[in-house]
């Protein structure tokens, strides 16, 4: 297995890993578009291959106005449910916090539904643990 940057021909892989996050309204096109926003400043999108796309990452980097240094964010992180469990989701996030940490990051967050109790107990065994809340609003959208 090797992970790498996503390329646009990776979209396919990439939406079927979202429909198993739980966000099965992305068509390829829009993955697409989303692969090539994270080819810009501030943005990553990685992928683990092994014969195929088996899983991605997508990060984010950016300063903070309290701290001294960047904070980075995994935005999204899904690793194919016939490959769990078998260290891939370790070798990703390894490359992700790579990445992170050559930015010049200080803190790295991630942020997981409630209801995902498996990817918590993955990211404590990583060292990750819970410091703060989040409070979100969704905004209704201009159509």
């Amino acid at each position: 297995m090797i992970v790498r940057p996503a390329h646009i021909s990776d979209a396919p892989f990439v939406r079927n890993l979202l429909e198993q996050l739980g966000y099965p309204d992305f068509d390829v096109k829009a993955v697409e578009e989303k692969i090539l926003l994270h080819t810009g400043n501030g943005y990553c999108m990685l992928v683990a291959e092994a014969e195929y796309v088996i899983g991605f990452a997508s990060l984010h980097w950016f300063e903070l106005a309290h701290w001294r240094g960047r904070m980075g964010r995994i935005t999204s992180f899904c690793v194919d449910e016939k490959f769990r469990s078998q260290g891939i989701g370790q070798q990703l996030l390894a490359a992700v916090e790579k990445i992170l940490l050559d930015y010049g990051c200080i803190k790295i967050e991630v942020t997981s539904n409630e209801r995902r109790a498996g990817a918590h107990n993955f990211y404590r065994r990583a060292g990750y643990t819970e410091d703060s809340r989040r409070f979100v609003k969704y905004c209704p959208t201009a159509e």
